[in-house]
């Protein structure tokens, strides 16, 4: 295929994707306006219809020049979900720069923020937007951790030769051998676990709206609010309900899609089984332990049930808070960071290195040490859950964990370096480590660095969710193309 062949087959791709994005917004604005109750939330919804029907038609138009080419490397397939993940924050952040205050850097860091289910914001007062603004934060969670190659897949199945190469970059594992199946099933199980989380937290005293919007973002390990409290203010201290009903579409969303899957369709054994639900089970379990002792020893045991939500809130990439964060003793940041770090299950909506890679990156150095007293007739059968694992797999989830630790440890230290270069010294170094896992994980939980940060940091922190949304696919692009024009020309 000849660069101009890929080009455009690139080019169609990312259109087909745009266009799918911007159809989404353009629907929005439509209901936001016709169900608007004031003058200034119609005008909103104006402003979004104007910017999608922009969006919609410049989509259609590439569409028209590229159509007949579709890729098939895929290299080129990491191209398309590289250039993706920045023209939708784009996208959106033209919609926030024509509907809200914000300005052009924010507006992307809040919008990167929403498509990379991180939930780090910029918006100090949610709760003065109108209702349309909101709902498009939320659903730029909800789609952006779906995958808008499944959520294209689900709406429009004729792109399913345009899609094929770039789910297999952006999602890999399948449900069932059609892509476009696939797409439906998990669309259709994300709707309805999103239902309902809308049920849930309705039940527990949210309104219809914020128990909707709070669901999108939960199922979507996302995290953004509508309240500049977060959650913090339906649970006012005591709403202990509202912490178990938020943790169910939150502990869903970080789990695998197949596992999910089995738990929907009644294969209650073969989702006991999944290593992925084990792990998450065993580091919450020892994590909670942890948390335990250390409300012992400091005197605060009234504090746990908070602590043990932020786990959660934590582990399965979320970023619901319930009370200020940087008020909390360092070794509870500590275990806070952990749980970011590691994070939920391959194959779902969480982020962080995930429980395979955890597990067979633990596993890896027993294998090694066992390798040399084996005989050499002896082959180690590699297994994790009872799955065999082979090589490449193993240097897969090695080479992903030494790339996630290397950035964290860099993107930290020039944080805490461009902090205390802006004057703002109150932070600690730790402070610092937990605002960066949160951004690399996807998480959204803040010590209040992100809403006081300067230029400098911001682009630091959008940097670590743009890798941690696509996991360093930029990376592994721009390396494959170097290494395939060294061996072609």
């Amino acid at each position: 295929m000849t660069i101009v062949h890929r080009v455009k087959a690139i080019g169609f791709t990312v259109s087909a994707l745009m266009l799918t994005l911007s159809l989404i917004a353009l629907t929005i604005g439509v209901l936001g306006y016709a169900l608007s109750a004031d003058p200034y939330t119609a005008s909103t919804g104006v402003r979004m219809v104007v910017v999608s029907s922009l969006a919609t038609i410049t989509s259609l138009l590439v569409l028209l020049v590229c159509r007949g080419f579709i890729v098939t490397e895929l290299l080129d397939a990491y191209i398309v979900v590289s250039i993706f993940w920045l023209l939708a924050p784009l996208f959106s952040t033209t919609i926030y720069l024509y509907t809200t205050d914000l300005t052009p850097l924010d507006a992307f860091f809040e919008s990167l923020s929403g498509f990379s289910g991180t939930g780090l914001s910029v918006i100090s007062i949610p709760e003065s937007y109108p209702p349309i603004v909101l709902m498009w934060r939320a659903v730029t969670q909800w789609v952006g951790e779906l995958g808008i190659v499944v959520v294209s897949g689900a709406l429009f199945p004729f792109l399913h030769r345009a899609i094929r190469s770039i789910y297999v970059a952006e999602r890999g594992v399948r449900l069932v051998p059609s892509v476009v199946e696939t797409a439906r099933r998990l669309s259709l199980i994300y709707l309805v676990y999103t239902v309902i989380g809308t049920v849930l937290l309705i039940a527990v005293g949210l309104d219809p709206f914020n128990s909707l919007a709070h669901s999108m973002t939960a199922i979507a390990t996302g995290g953004m609010s509508t309240r500049s409290e977060s959650l913090g203010y339906w649970f006012r201290g005591s709403n202990y309900a509202l912490l178990v009903a938020a943790s169910v579409p939150m502990v869903l969303g970080a789990l695998n899609f197949s596992d999910l899957y089995n738990l929907t369709v009644g294969r209650l054994k073969d989702f006991a089984r999944s290593v992925e639900v084990r792990g998450f089970l065993a580091v919450l379990v020892a994590l909670s332990v942890l948390l335990a002792v250390t409300s012992l020893v400091y005197g605060f045991v009234d504090k746990l049930p908070v602590w043990l939500f932020h786990l959660v809130s934590a582990l399965t990439t979320t970023g619901f808070s319930v009370t200020p964060l940087g008020e909390d003793p360092d070794i509870v940041k500590v275990i806070t960071v952990v749980a970011m770090v590691v994070g939920g299950a391959t194959f779902s909506t969480a982020g962080g290195i995930k429980m395979r890679r955890v597990a067979i990156a633990l596993k890896s150095i027993v294998w090694e040490m066992v390798e040399p007293s084996l005989p050499r007739a002896v082959v180690l059968v590699k297994k994790v859950g009872g799955d065999v694992v082979r090589d490449d797999e193993v240097r897969s989830a090695l080479t992903y964990v030494f790339l996630y630790l290397t950035t964290l440890t860099a993107a930290s230290v020039a944080l805490h370096i461009a902090l205390v270069g802006s004057g703002l010294a109150g932070f600690s170094y730790l402070d610092s480590l937990y605002e960066t896992a949160s951004a690399l994980s996807c998480v959204g939980l803040s010590v209040g660095i992100t809403a006081t940060a300067p230029p400098s940091a911001k682009a630091i922190l959008m940097v670590c969710m743009y890798l941690g949304r696509i996991e360093f696919l930029p990376l592994y692009a721009a390396v494959g193309a170097y290494y395939l024009k060294r061996l072609t020309f």
